[in-house]
């Protein structure tokens, strides 16, 4: 994981295009995030890109991104959110967000970060809208369901104490979410030709295998391989508040032990 830091700063430092491989653990997150004074991109794809985004004692500029839907997972601070073309002068609609909070906006949507006299640090995740020439890729999708535009820590923790299975969030052409769950039992070894998966880590710690290749993969859905094992993985051992990037067609497993492991996982179709 020190590499991975370390090549990713190397890349920023260079001007080079950022990019996360695997895992960027919650500490190293949070060092990133304190020491950044704009909105600073950690991981660049052609139709996605990850970034850190800090607000300290005064409201952010009025902005929004064309094109791009954006998710705000909120990690230190809090602050409001105005969103709509009144947003510079008090918005149409005020969303007062605070620290495990997940907020969405929409692609095109005027918006606005208020920390008041604090500091607010979030991760965004911003994602290509489907177009006639972005087009979404085929997969296994959640329900269709929509977000609100504040989902609240509060929330996101009762799902997790409540259920043990997965449970829906959001599900549109270029990306869908869900809640992971996993109680007392490992996940498969599988990889998707689809979408990339994003994991941000939430409850539990597990065994993380990412890469290799799966032992006796058997495609019951096109696209979905799964098998009974992997050889030639990275591991890592993943837990609360860290991030995981999963590339399309890369195996990948989780095992949680005897544990509960909880997280919410961005699938991107549109890259």
């Amino acid at each position: 994981m020190r590499l991975c830091l370390c090549l990713l700063a190397a890349a920023l430092a260079a001007g080079a295009r950022a990019e996360i491989r695997g895992v960027l653990k919650s500490a190293e997150i949070d060092s990133m995030l304190s020491h950044a004074a704009a909105d600073v991109p950690i991981h660049e794809r052609p139709h996605y890109s990850i970034w850190l985004i800090a607000r300290s004692g005064k409201a952010g500029s009025l902005e929004s991104h064309s094109n791009t839907d954006e998710l705000l997972f909120v990690r230190q601070g809090s602050a409001v959110i105005s969103l709509g073309s009144g947003a510079k002068t008090g918005g149409t609609k005020r969303l007062e967000a605070a620290a495990g909070d997940v907020i969405k906006i929409s692609a095109g949507a005027p918006h606005q970060v208020d920390p008041g006299s604090s500091r607010f640090e979030a991760l965004a995740l911003r994602i290509l809208a489907a177009s006639a020439s972005v087009k979404p890729r085929e997969g296994i999708r959640p329900p269709a369901r929509q977000m609100p535009d504040l989902l609240r820590e509060s929330e996101i923790d009762a799902t997790f104490a409540d259920f043990t299975s997965n449970q829906p969030i959001h599900s549109a052409p270029n990306f869908t979410m869900n809640y992971v769950i996993y109680t007392g039992y490992s996940g498969p070894w599988e990889a998707h030709a689809g979408c990339v998966d994003i994991y941000f880590l939430n409850i539990g710690s597990a065994t993380a295998q990412i890469g290799g290749v799966i032992a006796n993969a058997r495609e019951d859905v096109p696209g979905e391989p799964r098998g009974d094992g992997v050889s030639g993985a990275s591991i890592y051992t993943v837990g609360p508040g860290d991030l995981v990037v999963i590339p399309r067609n890369t195996a990948h497993h989780m095992d949680p032990g005897a544990g509960k492991l909880g997280y919410v996982l961005v699938k991107v179709w549109v890259d």
